[in-house]
């Protein structure tokens, strides 16, 4: 049997196209998008809350539409979701002396809004989906335990199923952050960031939005 050469010893590549650049959301950036923009500086309507009065506000349109794109009742929109992660953090009451469970790959800030809020971030195992493994999540929790952040990674949801189940039975709040799979889907009747099956509190974030 003829064994070729690795690539670094001179042998073929295994892979010959170009990497994707690493900020895919700028490669849809088009005209729809700056028009957007465009429109919102000609209007001279920069902030939330006070604007010129013939005008609608970008941003409470923007909350319409991710309600009526999810079928939640209430959207919030935030300048990032690092913030939305810390508006959650806040909201389940997370601080000094609470743990919170997430997933060890996954982006920074999912860490940082824990530490954020003074709590302490617990590292769950992914399984072969690269997301939050249901079994290690399980044996995570504990007493001290007041949420879970479940990351639905690079577009890839989470076992949705089994995390919710395990957060119901033992009580303990769920945060979807789905920024990296904003407009994704669950198999397929349920969009990811609004997974109706669970009732104990449960937010979603993405780039700028959690709902509650």
């Amino acid at each position: 049997m003829i064994m070729e050469k690795l690539a670094i010893n001179g042998g073929p590549k295994a892979k010959i196209t170009p990497n994707i650049p690493m900020y895919p959301g700028g490669l849809e950036i088009g005209e729809a998008e700056k028009k957007e923009v465009m429109e919102t500086l000609d209007r001279k309507y920069l902030f939330r809350y006070y604007g010129p009065k013939e005008y609608p506000s970008k941003v409470a349109e923007l909350e319409k539409r991710f309600t009526e794109t999810f079928g939640s009742k209430y959207a919030l929109a935030v300048n990032s979701c690092t913030s939305a992660l810390i508006s959650s953090m806040v909201a389940v009451e997370a601080g000094p002396g609470s743990e919170v469970i997430v997933p060890g790959y996954t982006f920074f800030a999912s860490c940082a809004a824990i530490i954020a809020a003074k709590a302490v971030p617990v590292i769950c195992e992914v399984d072969d989906t690269l997301t939050m493994d249901p079994a290690d999540l399980e044996k995570k929790i504990n007493k001290n335990t007041k949420a879970v952040i479940a990351v639905h990674m690079r577009g890839v949801p989470c076992d949705m199923d089994r995390i919710t189940d395990i957060c119901r039975k033992k009580g303990v709040s769920l945060i979807e952050d789905v920024a990296q799979s904003c407009g994704g889907s669950y198999q397929p009747r349920e969009k990811t960031g609004y997974f109706r099956r669970y009732r104990v509190f449960q937010f979603s974030v993405s780039q700028n939005y959690y709902r509650r």
